[in-house]
């Protein structure tokens, strides 16, 4: 495949990274949340820690084979990291690297590298995907925030072309007081054929303090979040209560949720199928419903 496809591929990728804490499986999404905005700064008036001179040295220590001449940025305020260096940069093979630097404390948030081999002689396994993730996350996490995550799932994703690799892809939930966050973690992709991150995203802006004050015993119990889904369901076309009447939960849990106004909300995860999902089908419905008002947070259903 030629080097343009293959960019192509890697910004389409990039761009799902940012967007799947919103959506476990894709498809269609029926969501409070509005598309964020991202706003560019003055670096010669912002108040920040971290300079473009800071950031550039950080990418070429983490991607030596970057060419210090190709490297450009911009710092911005984006809703999801905070206030940032989008730094993007050729490699000496001419391939592109792109990544988020903190510009408070000079952590790398977020990598798409283009510039990895995309393939190789080797299969890699699930179990070697998973120990290549976790290596891969400690070189860039720290300790503490090591301990504050727990594997959430790994999966292997079919290549896109006959002529390109597999991707393992690894998902970290961050936990807080005990409960995962359903917005909050760490995501990577490892090529299923030689064994290289070809991306990494870390999402962590949801406030502890703010989590602390939320109350953790549900004023609504499981049950009563699946009848408030049939119910959605029985109201939304072109599902209908006819499917509603056939809900199947695969699984219940407690997970934190940002809302459109990024405040922390607690909510039950359920997920299910219908009479128009096969019994063995690996993707299936998941809604978000708040545990105190009953609000529908995230309804994704994705349906031919």
């Amino acid at each position: 495949m030629k080097l343009k496809q293959i960019c192509i591929l890697g910004l389409i990728l990039l761009s799902a990274i940012f967007v799947a804490f919103a959506s476990e499986e894709g498809g269609i999404i029926f969501t409070k949340e509005d598309a964020k905005q991202t706003k560019y700064l003055d670096p010669s008036t912002a108040d920040v820690n971290i300079s473009f001179e800071d950031a550039k040295s950080k990418l070429i220590s983490e991607n030596p084979e970057v060419t210090n001449e190709s490297i450009h940025g911009e710092l911005t305020d984006d809703d999801d990291f905070g206030i940032i260096w989008r730094v993007s940069s050729k490699t000496t093979n001419g391939k592109s690297i792109f990544a988020g630097i903190d510009a408070s404390n000079g952590e790398l948030l977020f990598v798409y590298d283009g510039s990895k081999n995309v393939q190789g002689g080797s299969n890699i396994s699930k179990d070697d995907a998973l120990i290549i993730a976790e290596k891969y996350i400690q070189s860039k996490v720290s300790f503490e925030k090591i301990s504050e995550i727990k594997l959430e799932s790994i999966n292997y994703i079919e290549p896109p072309a006959d002529d390109l690799p597999g991707n393992y892809y690894v998902s970290y939930a961050r936990i807080i007081r005990g409960i995962p966050s359903f917005s909050n973690g760490i995501l990577l992709d490892v090529n299923a054929e030689t064994g290289e991150v070809s991306s990494y995203d870390k999402s962590w802006s949801m406030s502890e303090e703010e989590i602390a004050l939320i109350d953790t015993e549900p004023s609504i119990t499981d049950e009563k979040a699946v009848e408030i889904l049939k119910e959605f369901m029985s109201n939304e076309l072109p599902i209908g209560e006819e499917k509603a009447n056939t809900v199947k939960v695969i699984s219940s849990n407690l997970v934190w949720k940002e809302d459109d106004e990024d405040k922390t909300r607690l909510a039950w995860r359920i997920r299910f199928r219908d009479s128009s999902f096969a019994k063995d089908d690996n993707y299936p419905a998941t809604v978000l419903i708040d545990v105190h008002s009953g609000e529908m947070l995230l309804f994704d259903y994705s349906r031919n």
